[in-house]
């Protein structure tokens, strides 16, 4: 059995690495986030265990694996499957599904049991629903960011702020339009799952995630909540018992 903070958990995006220092049975998972590999050697140092997925190649897997290995620590590496803890893979090529939307998935079922849109807001912006035990599929689009680098990239004339919309409204010069624009398709992605969530059952919930999931912020409700450590959740059913 590990003890506080004996276990490493660890997401390695495209652009950012995503960690969490947990015990077994932790329900009070918050991610943290660190820029390198590099960065990550004191925390690899202090565990006994490092549980880690990655979307990018393998090579930032296998150095984390060396590390562990030099230092006498136990070490797990999290690939999607066609099927875990009861919950099956839509994909019939399912490595092809990313790593980090299959956890997300495995974590939302730590939460409900009921049908669930999970909206990961983040690089790309992903839909992922699972009804009962199946998740049934999903949607990959450009997230907030990307859209806007598109806009003002091809199209002559036009340019933008770094500003983040969070209320939707209309824009009184371009870069309010082009920010405001990408809140407005983000907005019409999350209206989108929530119409197709529902025609599957009257009682469901949408879980926002990923660091642009505060844009729809003004869409709260009861059954819309924002789970922001959903991977990293996912990530902790395979600690080792």
């Amino acid at each position: 059995m590990f003890g506080p903070h004996d276990v490493l958990l660890l997401d390695i995006g495209n652009t950012r690495i995503k960690y969490a220092q947990v015990s077994v049975g932790d329900v009070n998972i918050r991610t943290q986030i660190c820029a390198t590999i590099d960065g990550l050697q004191p925390l690899i140092r202090n565990a006994k265990c490092v549980v880690a997925a990655s979307v990018q190649n393998d090579e930032a897997i296998q150095l984390i694996k060396q590390q562990c290995e030099v230092n006498g620590i136990q070490f797990k590496h999290v690939v999607t499957q066609s099927e875990a803890f009861g919950i099956h893979c839509a994909y019939s090529q399912f490595k092809n599904l990313g790593v980090d939307r299959w956890l997300a998935v495995l974590g939302a079922r730590m939460w409900t049991q009921s049908p669930v849109a999970i909206l990961d807001l983040g690089t790309a912006a992903t839909c992922d629903i699972i009804v009962d035990n199946q998740h049934l599929g999903g949607w990959i689009a450009p997230g907030f960011q990307l859209m806007r680098s598109a806009v003002i990239s091809n199209t002559s004339k036009v340019f933008a702020n770094q500003m983040t919309p969070l209320n939707i409204g209309l824009g009184k010069d371009t870069p309010e339009c082009v920010n405001l624009g990408g809140l407005a398709m983000l907005q019409g992605f999350f209206y989108s799952a929530k119409n197709l969530i529902s025609s599957y059952a009257s009682e469901y919930e949408i879980f926002l995630c990923g660091g642009d999931s505060v844009m729809l912020s003004e869409l709260l409700a009861d059954n819309v909540t924002m789970k922001p450590d959903l991977v990293l959740e996912g990530l902790s059913r395979f600690i080792p018992h």
